[in-house]
């Protein structure tokens, strides 16, 4: 299992700056590599994910995912 935050933003005079969230911001996106580094263009695919909620998937604007933790392989 590994839980990811999505974080919005919008453009505000040509930065990105952190907006309320519409919804529900974590997920479970089961097994990942464990390289996968937050806020990275890997890591921005996982918003697509099923589990991900639908306004997430439907965001427009800039956005980055963090990962909060992944369980150990057992």
């Amino acid at each position: 299992m590994t839980l990811v935050r999505f974080h919005p933003q919008a453009w505000v005079n040509a930065y990105a700056i952190a907006v309320d969230p519409e919804g529900e911001t974590e997920w479970d996106v089961g097994k990942v590599p464990v390289d996968l580094k937050s806020n990275s263009d890997e890591s921005d695919s996982l918003r697509d994910h099923p589990n991900a909620p639908a306004w997430v998937r439907a965001w427009r604007g800039p956005f980055f995912i963090e990962i909060l933790g992944q369980d150990e392989p057992g």
